[in-house]
């Protein structure tokens, strides 16, 4: 009975009752031809909630539910009788939503399998449900008599006038895995699954628990949507191919050297006007170094590597190169580096054992990778460097003496700037080695220079003449 004070002739008496108060609400689901009813404890309804409030208040008198337990129940049996579930799916999953074990979803498996065919014929409008969900409610009334109100919920629903054939195959012809599809109503052949469901046209299914497009260990499925289309001719079936692809591998950035003179750009289409730096043509020693972490090219088609700066260099093998050597066969190194280089316990270089002057030869037996970087393993089990500013596998030309073809100079640095004493033509030097003047400097390519006894003489072959 409603409190006196509450009748008021100008308030629908539907929305005159005490809200404080709990009443009884008779909720009345249309389903197409279906009625499903049910009964919960509600506030006074009034045109102030909404499908969704009714819904939740079911839920929370029902064993303490979640909302949208009940709202999932009807969307589990419909999209079961569309196929887009199986029923294990739908008992699997409701079960984990409310709760229990195996024989709670065993008695709700049986439960869908019997009441999910009536839906059959009919498929659920999806956003025009969630519409009326949050919509307010237009269809309740009170019976004073039982002091109870009355909820009419009607599901938007549509005819069924589409069947779409479902393939499911991998993009390298690998078998799906049998596992992955048990209980998932995908019938497996020759490791490729088909299904058949149904639908309206224009409706779209989004398969946020992937029950329709399971998820496949180490492959990502082209969709996880599908879109029913039977193109005016409900007689004709509809094709559609899920394919699973390994994803591409994250990129493995890698180190480049400078071969010959180059820029460095802004965009990858290049222009002067964008240059942000210049890098001289230096030897392999004093090499600019650049860090890739990805390959593209220009809209003109030409190869670039974008740097770890977001700049951009050319990526044509005539100006630059690996930074590390990758030759599997090679058998011999030469160390070019003009301060040597050490051989090392480990691929980690943690120590420094023998230290291998510039120009030695080394036999090597076997390539060491990890990553970008190479190391190569010596006879005795040793490692050194693949960096090709340090070796090269070929064999650089080796000069032991050489003869000053006019008055030549002794210097203590490479760039020949503090003089130590004069020589006069003809004098033989014996050549300990090689290094370049404006090593490190990478705007001048430099000049070769030879390592004497007491200091450096010029490399030029204008200046000198090699003896041996």
């Amino acid at each position: 009975m409603l409190p006196e004070s509450l009748l008021d002739s100008h308030i629908p008496v539907a929305q005159a009752a005490n809200t404080e108060d709990s009443y009884e609400t008779n909720v009345f689901i249309y389903i197409a031809d279906h009625e499903v009813d049910m009964t919960t404890e509600t506030p006074a309804v009034t045109s102030q909630m909404t499908g969704r409030d009714i819904f939740s208040s079911v839920d929370t008198n029902f064993q303490g539910q979640q909302p949208g337990f009940e709202a999932l129940i009807l969307t589990a049996q419909i999209n079961i009788a569309n196929n887009l579930w199986s029923p294990e799916q739908g008992a699997a999953f409701i079960t984990s939503f409310i709760g229990g074990g195996p024989e709670e979803q065993a008695e709700l498996l049986s439960e869908l399998m019997a009441q999910s065919p009536a839906f059959k014929g009919h498929a659920l409008d999806e956003p025009a449900f969630q519409s009326a969900l949050d919509a307010p409610l237009s269809q309740f009334s009170y019976d004073e008599a039982s002091n109870s109100f009355r909820v009419d919920f009607t599901m938007p629903m549509k005819p069924v006038d589409t069947h779409m054939k479902i393939t499911y195959k991998t993009s390298d012809g690998s078998a799906l895995p049998a596992s992955t599809f048990t209980d998932t109503g995908i019938t497996l052949a020759n490791g490729i699954g088909t299904k058949v469901v149904t639908g309206f046209s224009g409706q779209t299914y989004t398969d946020t628990r992937h029950a329709l497009i399971p998820e496949v260990p180490g492959y990502t499925a082209s969709a996880n949507s599908i879109t029913f289309n039977n193109n005016d001719d409900p007689d004709k079936e509809q094709n559609v191919t899920i394919t699973y692809r390994r994803p591409a591998p994250a990129f493995q950035t890698f180190q480049v050297y400078g071969k010959q003179k180059l820029y460095r750009y802004q965009h990858v289409d290049f222009k002067k006007s964008e240059r942000i730096r210049k890098y001289a043509t230096k030897p392999s020693a004093y090499a600019p170094v650049f860090t890739v972490v990805n390959t593209t090219q220009s809209k003109a088609g030409n190869p670039r590597y974008q740097l770890s700066d977001g700049s951009y260099i050319t990526a044509k093998s005539a100006y630059v190169g690996k930074l590390f050597l990758g030759d599997e066969t090679a058998k011999t190194l030469y160390v070019t580096s003009p301060k040597g280089i050490w051989t090392h316990t480990d691929t980690a270089f943690s120590d420094q054992l023998t230290h291998l002057k510039q120009g030695s030869k080394v036999t090597v037996t076997k390539l060491v990778r990890d990553r970008s970087t190479t190391r190569y393993q010596l006879a005795d089990g040793t490692f050194v460097t693949g960096n090709q500013r340090y070796v090269t596998t070929a064999k650089p030309q080796w000069v032991t003496r050489v003869k000053a073809k006019g008055g030549r100079n002794l210097y203590s640095d490479v760039t020949l700037i503090h003089r130590l004493k004069h020589y006069r033509k003809g004098h033989i030097f014996n050549v300990t080695g090689w290094d370049y003047s404006y090593g490190h400097n990478q705007l001048i390519s430099g000049t070769k220079r030879y390592k004497v006894a007491g200091g450096y003489i010029t490399g030029n072959p204008k200046l000198v003449k090699i003896v041996d």
